[in-house]
């Protein structure tokens, strides 16, 4: 009997969506989740990150340079044969590491744009706006890898279901 209650409880903590939990993570305490994204084909200076706040989608892309670029500004997003399309800017953090200066631009996403991203098979380019002393210029970001894109979209929405309740 004992056997069959341990194979019960140990079937709902793997069943558990927050036990299975791939892109989500919650804190030990159970009151905090954040579910993260990570691009991982993308150029060695640079890292793409997607998340989901309270306005929305967001996605962070943070670039290392030799000197700062002064990214600001809505951005621009182009698959292999799709249309350029805009994304909205948020806000940019600058900072030292590891002797390069690092831009981490954040942007507002939508849904849609996800889920083309991930249905792009590759060849995804974001053109970032940045402004040079003597004029305005783009810093050219290449990605190739969004396939599971879709599976964190629902995990997010599994795991923080309130937050889409208003949608």
């Amino acid at each position: 009997m004992k056997a069959i209650w341990t194979f019960i409880l140990l079937a709902i903590i793997l069943w558990s969506p927050a036990a299975s939990a791939e892109y989500c993570n919650v804190s030990s305490g159970g009151d905090e989740t954040s579910c993260i994204y990570k691009i991982n084909r993308i150029p060695k200076n640079s890292q793409i990150t997607i998340s989901y706040t309270q306005q929305g989608w967001s996605m962070m892309i943070v670039v290392f340079l030799k000197e700062f670029a002064m990214i600001e500004g809505d951005a621009k997003v182009k698959t292999k044969n799709g249309e350029m399309q805009s994304i909205e800017y948020i806000s940019t953090r600058r900072d030292m590491t590891g002797g390069r200066l690092m831009e981490a631009a954040v942007y507002l996403v939508s849904e849609p744009l996800l889920h083309e991203l991930g249905n792009a098979k590759g060849k995804v380019r974001f053109y970032l706006t940045a402004t040079d002393a003597k004029k305005d210029v783009e810093v050219e970001v290449a990605a190739s890898n969004f396939e599971d894109i879709d599976a964190y979209i629902s995990e997010t929405k599994t795991l923080l279901s309130d937050l889409f309740k208003d949608e």
